[in-house]
C-alpha cells in the first residue's frame, strides 16, 4: 500500500489505482492502519507544511473523490469515494498539523512564576533544580535550551543547584546582571524593582557580570557578590553573614544585627501585613535585632519578637500593634 499512499500524495493517482487503494483501506485491520497512520506520521516530520499547502492538499482530494466526468455516478459509490477521501485527508492534514504544531510548541518559551507567599522547585532539561522563592519568575526557550547552551532568564530569588556539564555553560540573564556557571549551587536575589542584586555561591565557581559596566568578579564559596543597580559596579562580600541568604528554602528569616525596623518592615513584605509600634515600643526600633524568625507561622515570629523586647502584640485586620508589656 505504500507505493499507492506516496502516488496518492504526489497526486499521481489513476481512477483504476484510487479504486484499488480504497479497497486495500477498507481492507485493513484497525491494529495495521494505526501502523500506516504513525508511519505516515514519521516520514512527513521532516516535511514542513503551512496553510497553503494543506489547502491544495484538501483541493487534490476534491478533485480525485468528485472527477468531472463520474459526478453522475450512484450516491452509494460517491459516498465510498469520500470515505476514502476524507481517511486519507485526516492521514496527511493530521500528520502536517501535528508536525507544525510539534514545531510551534519547540520554539516557545516554558515559564514558571511564583506569587506571593508562594515557593516550587523545578528541574530543567539538564537536571538543574531551581527553587522560586515567592513573587519570581524563570524562563528558557524550549528548543535552544536543549542544544549547546544553557540560558534561562530570571527575575526574584531563587536556589539554583546547577548540572555539570563543562562543555556547555549555564547562563542566567537578569535585569542589569548575567550569571555563567558551569556547574555549582548559589542563591540569586534579582527582583527588578530593588536597588541591589545579590548571589550568594555556596559550591563551585561562578562569574557574575554587571551589564552596565562590564565589569565581573568570580566568585569562591561563601563569598557574596552584591550589584549596585544604579552605577552598575560591583563588590564581594566574604563575611559570616554571607551564608544565610538562601535560609528561606527552610522557612526561616535570619537577622545579625539589623535594626527592629527593618525586621519588622522585612515582616510586612513576607506576610503582607502592618506593623504599628505604639507608645512604649517606638523606643525599641532603632535597637538591633540577631536571630531566626518563622517566615511562615507570624504567631510564631511575634511570640520571638515578644520576648526579645518584652513588647505585646495584637494582631488585628491584617495590622500588627507592638506596645510595652505592662
Amino acid at each position: 500500500m505504500n507505493g499507492l499512499e506516496q502516488k496518492y500524495r504526489n497526486d499521481t493517482l489513476t481512477p483504476d489505482e484510487l479504486a484499488r487503494l480504497r479497497q486495500q483501506v477498507n481492507a485493513m485491520s484497525d491494529d495495521r492502519l494505526e501502523e500506516s497512520l504513525r508511519e505516515a506520521w514519521d516520514a512527513a516530520e521532516d516535511c514542513p507544511a503551512d496553510e497553503p499547502a494543506l489547502d491544495e492538499l484538501k483541493k487534490r482530494i476534491d478533485r480525485l473523490a468528485f472527477p468531472p466526468e463520474r459526478r453522475l455516478r450512484p450516491l452509494y459509490l460517491k459516498l465510498a469515494g469520500v470515505a476514502a477521501a476524507v481517511l486519507f485527508l485526516l492521514m496527511a492534514g493530521t500528520t502536517a498539523w501535528l508536525y507544525r504544531e510539534n514545531r510551534q510548541l519547540s520554539e516557545q518559551d516554558f515559564v514558571c512564576t511564583t506569587g506571593k507567599n508562594e515557593q516550587v522547585t523545578l528541574t530543567l532539561p539538564d537536571g538543574t533544580t531551581v527553587t522560586l522563592n515567592s513573587e519570581s519568575k524563570l524562563s528558557y526557550n524550549l528548543s535552544r535550551y536543549r542544544a549547546d547552551e544553557r540560558r534561562v532568564t530570571f527575575e526574584g530569588e531563587g536556589y539554583f543547584q546547577v548540572a555539570k556539564n563543562p562543555s556547555c555553560p549555564f547562563t542566567v540573564d537578569a535585569k542589569g546582571l548575567q550569571v555563567a556557571v558551569l556547574g555549582t549551587a548559589f542563591n540569586l536575589r534579582a527582583r527588578p524593582h530593588d536597588a541591589t542584586a545579590e548571589l550568594l555561591l555556596e559550591e563551585g565557581s561562578v562569574r557574575f557580570v554587571s551589564l552596565k559596566t562590564g565589569q565581573s568578579v568570580v566568585l569562591s564559596p561563601r563569598q557574596k557578590a552584591i550589584l549596585y543597580r544604579e552605577p552598575g559596579t560591583l563588590a564581594v562580600d566574604g563575611g559570616s553573614d554571607a551564608v544565610d541568604a538562601s535560609t528561606w528554602k527552610r522557612g526561616e528569616l535570619v537577622f545579625r544585627n539589623v535594626p527592629l525596623g527593618e525586621v519588622l518592615q522585612t515582616l510586612e513584605e513576607v506576610y503582607g501585613m502592618t506593623f504599628v509600634m505604639e507608645a512604649g515600643g517606638v523606643a525599641y526600633r532603632e535597637d538591633l535585632f540577631t536571630g531566626v524568625l518563622s517566615r511562615t507561622d507570624i504567631n510564631e515570629a511575634l511570640e520571638v519578637i515578644e520576648r526579645s523586647y518584652h513588647l505585646t502584640a495584637t494582631l488585628k485586620d491584617g495590622t500588627v500593634r507592638l506596645s510595652a508589656s505592662r
